[in-house]
């Protein structure tokens, strides 16, 4: 989309309100014509505009010259709201898009299977399965669409049952541990949801119900009526893309089984008898369809039979629902259900039926067999094998015939989704009801082996049962390993026989093949006793019964799984990726089968030079690499509890100070003296505690990094002495990173609760990652006192690494820290939402102020910097990308007037993450880094391309434009000698 750029300057451009429906102030670019038209080649001007739309902006909506692309708010934007009428947005502080390749397969709430990218031009009129830990597998509606090129790393992961998926490393997956950005995931149990359904097929549109099968019906009343109310229903003519259609026929499989039809003078209603959760998502079904079911009656009922072989009595619970309209039980008739007693009628299933495509064949056959069909059960003293599955029905004499012809047309249907059928049986006179006829019963036996079991369970599968459903998948997952357990032990003894023909030895072959699930005793067996089928399993194999409890727990009944990651590899990937915000609380959708923060940058000065540094760099940079944990997924030293978590995030670093880990004036230099005021860790998830409790004192990965840097050049020589820069050559230490998966998970956990408060407080949002609610609701308080604890993590890391860093200076150099200065110059968050006093319109007014991927800038006389630097203002500190220049700049008065006291954090990214490993190998970026003297150690060499200098924009271009638009100036430029990564 283009847009009307108002040229203020050569360093500023703005973009006027009326460009975008709902905007409330201008947007406000800092960039030169080079910078400008890189951010039009992403969604970075359109996400400042969506900013300008929300509640009680000031100003304008603000990006820096290394704004790019980001989730709701551009990465280097700025924005402030009024602390009355304004909100505040998880996704102005940081937040990450995470996606699939376009051809992951979406489970649809209807049983198909649509690779996520053929959603395009329909998400926002489709339901998707998800896995709710209160419901088990339910509907949720989409209510955001994503496409995008990728700017991460790529990964295609496998899982112990064969399952596979490729997604972006920040895609979070549902694991024992909670929601985790699959850059975390190892090898380790992740969710997934082992039905598959089918694939979706168009068709052509059937024809189901016309007014003519209304008008033929033999009911009383006036059948005009009846067709008046179906077609203002838009339920007539019925055909087969009509989008109530799927509903109609869950709900015909479903009565055919467990429910009647009723139309008489004195009575008429539809009756359904389930338990109460599956009561539960068949009201549903019948409220989308636009009728009205009634409450759950419930009632102990008494049942007495006798069969030839004896008599029963029992009492039971009976639970169900009715619907009494007259237009539903007739269209239910039309459609071939039998008006009254099924048993004693003659029915068989409509010839429209055969006509539909096989996504709509298995919703009928899973709501019968929800009714119908037995459940998923092993064989009584085999516990690793299954009772075939039996299908069952009643026919009085006389009707017997139909009873067949119906079975027969149910074992048809099956044939089509490759289902067999083992036999029919037929059984007179087996049933005698108290005052009634005696009845035959038929059966419908399928076969047990495991490939059908797996076929019917995994594709055909039950609705309005979720025990069976349940079941059902566990089943499926536990057939999926014991099969590979058979094979392994098949081949292992082909492999015997081989290796013994060819002369080897007992014990060499029992030594080369001996495993888990292939003991000694088996590989005797094979060489010794022919054996004519395939092995089985072992007794060391778990039950089914054992099976269901270790699989499921902690998921309880939802039909999800935990099955292991084997495989797990970083691809190159060059397409689009996807992805859906879901309505949903659960937020969560099944891909493929799988149910699928705080940053900030500390400076410390040394009294070293180049001179001293340059002989023992490689040691020191070795021994930085030892003593401070770098790399994805990469855990800290410190071993904690959740309460220390807990209270070392509400003392902030006056916490690590007191163990030792500082020295008492280093929170002088750290914004907020360290610690965020407000930080409550009951406002943190334990998911978030437990991904953060490892990894307190690390580095991490990405463009997280620590660098020894030399002085290169001195801009403004009062400022830097000031600041503690001294001379050219002087070596400083850079530590970039943040609050790890602590602060990804409580701004992934609020962003979840503030979308669904938003339309709680009917705030329009142009995008749903904009999702924001009012400063002073309870949501916001609690989102700023987790916010906080994120923030205090992210200061306390930085000091934790600053100790590790003094340590090793101290080894290396052979003396105590403070002998080398190893001083903190300043430490600065870079996302972050505060609340800050600015002059708005010429009074002084309480903003709260977003900066996502942006700095503070304060003037000098500022009470909110360090006394030492007050007459100079604040120190802005702006890291290159790995082996490029860095910097350090100065607030300016000017940066409170035009951007809320902010300004660039740094380079900027300009490469996807793939882009770059597509452009440069990790081999060549060594080399180059290498040929300038830049020494690098890193945890994963194969991670260097993607954080290459090309891959970000110029930091001295960057730098150069908050220069001359005066909201930072320029004192010093780093250049870097040695670089540590994860």
């Amino acid at each position: 989309m283009s847009y009307k750029f108002e040229k203020i300057s050569d360093v500023e451009y703005q973009v006027s309100v009326g460009a975008k429906k709902g905007m409330r102030v201008p947007l406000k670019i800092y960039a030169n014509e080079t910078l400008l038209q890189k951010m039009t080649q992403d969604k970075t001007i359109e996400q400042g505009l969506n900013v300008a739309t929300l509640p009680g902006i000031y100003k304008y909506s603000i990006i820096l010259p290394d704004g790019h692309e980001g989730y709701g708010f551009s990465i280097g934007g700025v924005a402030g709201f009024d602390l009355g009428e304004g909100v505040v947005s998880p996704g102005g502080v940081g937040y990450d898009i995470n996606c699939l390749s376009g051809d992951s397969l979406v489970l649809h709430e209807y049983g198909y299977r649509l690779p996520i990218k053929e959603f395009l031009n329909s998400w926002s009129r489709e339901r998707v399965a998800c896995v709710s830990f209160e419901r088990g597998a339910k509907p949720t509606e989409v209510i955001r669409f994503i496409r995008i090129r990728p700017n991460c790393r790529v990964f295609r992961v496998e899982t112990s049952s064969g399952m596979k998926i490729i997604a972006t490393e920040d895609h979070p997956f549902l694991t024992r541990r909670g929601m985790v950005p699959l850059r975390e995931v190892g090898y380790e149990d992740v969710a997934v949801y082992p039905f598959e359904g089918v694939p979706y097929e168009n068709s052509e549109s059937i024809s189901i119900v016309t007014e003519d099968d209304i008008k033929r019906l033999k009911v009383p009343g006036r059948k005009d009526l009846l067709i008046s109310e179906l077609k203002r229903r838009g339920l007539l003519p019925l055909k087969s893309n009509n989008s109530k259609f799927p509903y109609l026929l869950k709900l015909m499989g479903f009565i055919l089984g467990d429910g009647t039809l009723l139309y008489t003078e004195k009575s008429h209603a539809v009756w359904f008898f389930a338990r109460v959760e599956d009561l539960e998502d068949i009201r549903d079904d019948i409220l989308r369809l636009g009728f009205r079911p009634s409450k759950i009656y419930s009632r102990a009922r008494r049942h007495r039979f006798k069969t030839k072989y004896s008599e029963y009595s029992f009492t039971t619970l009976e639970h169900s629902i009715k619907v009494c309209s007259r237009s539903f039980i007739s269209l239910m008739a039309a459609m071939g259900i039998p008006l009254g007693n099924k048993a004693s009628q003659n029915y068989t299933l409509p010839e429209w039926l055969f006509k539909l495509p096989l996504w709509q064949k298995r919703l009928f056959l899973a709501a019968f067999f929800g009714a119908e069909l037995s459940k998923p059960k092993t064989v009584t003293g085999h516990p690793f094998i299954f009772y075939m599955p039996v299908l069952s029905q009643n026919k009085k004499k006389g009707y017997e015939g139909a009873g067949v012809k119906f079975l027969k047309q149910i074992a048809l249907l099956l044939g089509e989704f490759g289902v067999k059928v083992k036999k029919m049986t037929m059984e007179p006179e087996a049933v005698v009801g108290k005052g009634e006829a005696p009845s035959t019963r038929l059966r419908l036996i399928l076969s047990g082996s495991p490939e059908n079991l797996s076929k019917l369970w995994s594709t055909v599968g039950f609705e309005y049962n979720r025990e069976k459903k349940h079941l059902a998948n566990v089943a499926v997952h536990y057939l999926k390993l014991k099969t590979r357990v058979v094979k392994t032990r098949k081949k292992a003894e082909l492999v015997a026989l081989a290796m013994r023909n060819k002369g080897m030895s007992n014990t060499t072959i029992y030594e080369s093949l001996e495993s888990e699930y292939v003991n000694r005793r088996f590989i005797e067996r094979s060489l010794y006793e022919e054996r004519k089928n395939l092995p089985r399993v072992p007794l060391s194999f778990l039950s089914f019964e054992d099976f269901l409890e270790s699989a499921t727990e902690g998921l309880g009944k939802t039909g999800a799984v935990w099955d292991r990651v084997v495989k797990k590899e970083e691809i190159l990937f060059n397409e689009e990726v996807y992805d859906f915000t879901v309505k949903d609380d659960a937020h969560n959708f099944i891909a493929n089968g799988f149910v699928v923060s705080n940053c900030g940058v500390r400076l410390l000065t040394t009294n070293l030079n180049v001179g001293d540094v340059k002989p023992v760099l490689r040691e020191l940079l070795d021994e930085i690499f030892r003593n401070v944990p770098s790399g994805l997924g990469s855990e800290g030293k410190l071993r904690m509890s959740f309460e220390e978590l807990d209270n070392a995030v509400k003392e902030g670093v006056g916490w690590a100070i007191r163990r030792g880990y500082g020295w008492k004036e280093d929170s002088e230099f750290i914004e907020e003296n360290g610690c965020l005021r407000g930080a409550d860790p009951s406002k943190v998830s334990v998911n978030a505690k437990r991904r953060g409790l490892p990894q307190l004192g690390s580095l991490g990965s990405g463009n997280h990094f620590l660098e020894i840097d030399a002085v290169e050049r001195i801009m403004d020589e009062e400022v830097a002495r000031g600041f503690g820069i001294e001379r050219v050559g002087q070596i400083v230490v850079l530590i970039h990173t943040g609050s790890r998966g602590y602060g990804h998970q409580i701004c992934s956990d609020y962003l979840k609760t503030m979308e669904a408060a938003s339309r709680k407080y009917d705030i329009w949002l142009p995008d749903r990652e904009l999702a924001a609610v009012p400063v002073e609701s309870p949501e916001a308080r609690d989102y700023f006192a987790a916010m906080a604890c994120a923030v205090n993590y992210a200061f306390l890391n930085r000091q934790i690494i600053t100790h590790w860093v003094r340590e090793s200076f101290a080894k290396v150099f052979a003396g105590e820290a403070s002998e080398f200065g190893l001083n903190i110059l300043y430490d600065v968050a870079h996302n972050i939402a505060k609340i800050e006093d600015h002059k708005v319109n010429g009074e002084r007014k309480m903003v709260v102020v977003h900066r996502k991927g942006a700095t503070r800038s304060f003037p000098p006389g500022s009470e909110h910097i360090p006394l030492k630097y007050r007459s100079y203002g604040q120190p802005v500190l702006i890291p290159g990308s790995m082996g490029s220049a860095s910097w350090v700049l100065v607030g300016t008065e000017k940066a409170m007037e035009a951007s809320f006291g902010s300004t660039a954090h740094g380079a900027g990214r300009m490469l996807s993450r793939h882009e770059a490993m597509r452009r440069f190998t990790s081999r060549q970026i060594r080399g180059m880094l290498e040929e300038r003297g830049v020494y690098i150690r890193v945890a994963d060499m194969n991670l260097v391309a993607e954080e290459a200098p090309g891959a970000y924009k110029d930091p001295d271009l960057v730098v150069d434009v908050t220069h001359r638009a005066n909201i930072s100036r320029k004192v010093a430029r780093l250049i870097p000698l040695g670089v540590v990564k994860g």
